[in-house]
C-alpha cells in the first residue's frame, strides 16, 4: 500500500480511547477523568501503553522523568525519530480528550503503519510526557521542560517537588516503576521533529466552523506566587478599625488581578489557588498564599501585565493602611514559542488534503503544551481539532469521534510527508 493512501482506523482509535478512559481514571456518573500524574491509574494506563507499543515492534525507553518513548524503526540507521507526543495525565476533574487524544492518535498511527507493513525512512516515535498538567506536582509541562534543558526547573529540582501528601516526585516515579535510566535530555535522546495532536480547548474552531487548526505558536505565560501577611487576631474581640486582615487584603488583590487584565487588554490573568494559614472561623487570618497565572500573546506583554498588576497591588496596600503587606515571586514560566515552518507546512498540506482550504485555519495556542518546550530544541508544530463549546479541564470536555479520527489522519499524513522530505534531502 502506498503511504499516500494510508488510512487510520477511526473506529479503533475512538474505541481504544473510550475503553482506556473507562478503565483507568474515570469519574463516577460522568465522562470525566481523574488520572493524576504518577498515580495508580497513571501506572495502569502506562503499563497498557507499553505493552501495546511493544506488540507493534517498538523499542520502549523510559527516561529519568518517566517520559515514555516507543520507537518504531525506520530504514535509515542514522536518523532520529519523528516524534508524536502528548500526555495521559489529567486534571483532578478533567475530561477524556485533553492530552489523551494525542497519545491515542499516536498509537493509532503506529498501528496503521504496522498492520499495513509500511516502512518509513526515519524512525517514528510515540511519546507520553510526564506531568504535563502539573495538577499533582506543581509545574505544568514539567518533564518536557526538563528534556528540553530550557526550563528553569532542572531534573534534580523536579525530583524534589512534593505533592499535597508530601510525596516527592522521584519517589512517586519509583513507586510505579517509571524512574527510568535514559537521560532526560534531548541531546542524548533527541528527535528529528515533534508533532502533537490536541483538542483546541477553546471556541475558535467551532465558532468559525473549521475542522482543523494549524498551530503556529504558543503564547507566553508566567505564574507568580504571592504571600500576603497581616496580624492574627480573635474574630470576636479585635475591633474592626484595628484589624490587619490578610484575607481581606488578599480579596482586593485578587480582584485587582481581574480588573487589571480587563482594563489593559494585554491578555488574561487568573487566580485559581488560595491558601489561608489558619482557616479558622474564629480567627482573623494572618497569612494567605495565592498564585497568579498570566498569559499573553508575547513575552513582552506578559511582563507588561505583570508590572501593571504589581502597581495595582501597591496602590491597594497603601489604601488599606492597616499593616498588611505582600511579597511576590515568579514560580514558573513558559516563554512564547514559535513553531517551525517545515512542521507547519506538513500539517497545513495534510489538513488541506483531508478537508480543503476552507476548513482549516492558522491559530496560536493560548494553553500550554509539551510542544512549547520541544520547539526550543527541534522542529515542532501542533494540530488542533474542535472542542465542543470550547470546554476543557472539565468532565464535559468533548470532541466528536469524527474530529478525533480526522486529527489522527492529519497527524499520520504530516508524519509521512515530513519523512518523505527528510528522505529526499529537502529537510
Amino acid at each position: 500500500m502506498a503511504s499516500t493512501s494510508l488510512k487510520i482506523n477511526g473506529d479503533r482509535l475512538n474505541g481504544t480511547l473510550q475503553e482506556t478512559c473507562s478503565q483507568w481514571g474515570a469519574l463516577s456518573a460522568s465522562t470525566g477523568m481523574c488520572r493524576l500524574a504518577l498515580s495508580h491509574e497513571d501506572k495502569e494506563v502506562r503499563d497498557w501503553l507499553v505493552t501495546e507499543c511493544k506488540s507493534l515492534g517498538c523499542e520502549v525507553k523510559v527516561d529519568q522523568m518517566g517520559n515514555i518513548f516507543a520507537i518504531r524503526p525506520g530504514t535509515a540507521k542514522d536518523r532520529k525519530p519523528i516524534a508524536m507526543g502528548s500526555h495521559l495525565d489529567t486534571q483532578p476533574a478533567g475530561g477524556r480528550y485533553d492530552g489523551i487524544l494525542g497519545v491515542q492518535a499516536a498509537l493509532e498511527v503506529l498501528r496503521s503503519l504496522h498492520y499495513n507493513k509500511v516502512e518509513t525512512y526515519c524512525p517514528v516515535a510515540l511519546v507520553d510526557w510526564t506531568n504535563e498538567e502539573g495538577a499533582r506536582f506543581p509545574g505544568a509541562m514539567m518533564a518536557s521542560g526538563v528534556w528540553s534543558t530550557k526550563s528553569s526547573t532542572p531534573l534534580d529540582a523536579c525530583w524534589d517537588i512534593v505533592d499535597k501528601e508530601g510525596i516527592r516526585l522521584k519517589e512517586a516515579l519509583g513507586e510505579i516503576g517509571y524512574l527510568g535510566e535514559t537521560p532526560c535530555d534531548y541531546r542524548e535522546n533527541g528527535f528529528q521533529c515533534h508533532f502533537e495532536l490536541h483538542i483546541e480547548q477553546g471556541p475558535l474552531l467551532e465558532k468559525e466552523r473549521k475542522s482543523v487548526g494549524i498551530v503556529t505558536s504558543v503564547q507566553g505565560m508566567k505564574w507568580f506566587a504571592v504571600r500576603v501577611e497581616g496580624e492574627e487576631g480573635h474574630s470576636g474581640t479585635t475591633p474592626m478599625s484595628g484589624r490587619s486582615d490578610a484575607l481581606v487584603t488578599t480579596s482586593r488583590l485578587i480582584t485587582a488581578v481581574r480588573d487589571t487584565a480587563l482594563k489593559s487588554e494585554l491578555g488574561v490573568a487568573t487566580v485559581g489557588v488560595i491558601h489561608s494559614d489558619t482557616s479558622s472561623q474564629a480567627t482573623i487570618p494572618a497569612g494567605v498564599d495565592f498564585i497568579i497565572d498570566i498569559r499573553c500573546s508575547t513575552d513582552e506583554m506578559v511582563d507588561q501585565l505583570a508590572t501593571a498588576i504589581i502597581k495595582a497591588f501597591d496602590n491597594i496596600i497603601e489604601q488599606e493602611g492597616n499593616r498588611t503587606s505582600y511579597r511576590i515571586a515568579r514560580s514558573w514560566g513558559l516563554p512564547e514559542s514559535k513553531f517551525h515552518p517545515h512542521c507547519i507546512d506538513a500539517v497545513r498540506t495534510s489538513a488541506v488534503k483531508q478537508v480543503g482550504e476552507e476548513q482549516v485555519m492558522e491559530m496560536k495556542s493560548r494553553a500550554g503544551h509539551d510542544s512549547a518546550w520541544t520547539s526550543r530544541v527541534c522542529p515542532t508544530s501542533m494540530i488542533f481539532v474542535p472542542s465542543k463549546d470550547g470546554v476543557s479541564h472539565n468532565p464535559n470536555e468533548y470532541t466528536s469521534p469524527d474530529h478525533c479520527a480526522l486529527g489522527a489522519q492529519v497527524l499520520l499524513d504530516a508524519v509521512l510527508l515530513y519523512d518523505e522530505n527528510v528522505k529526499s534531502g529537502k529537510y
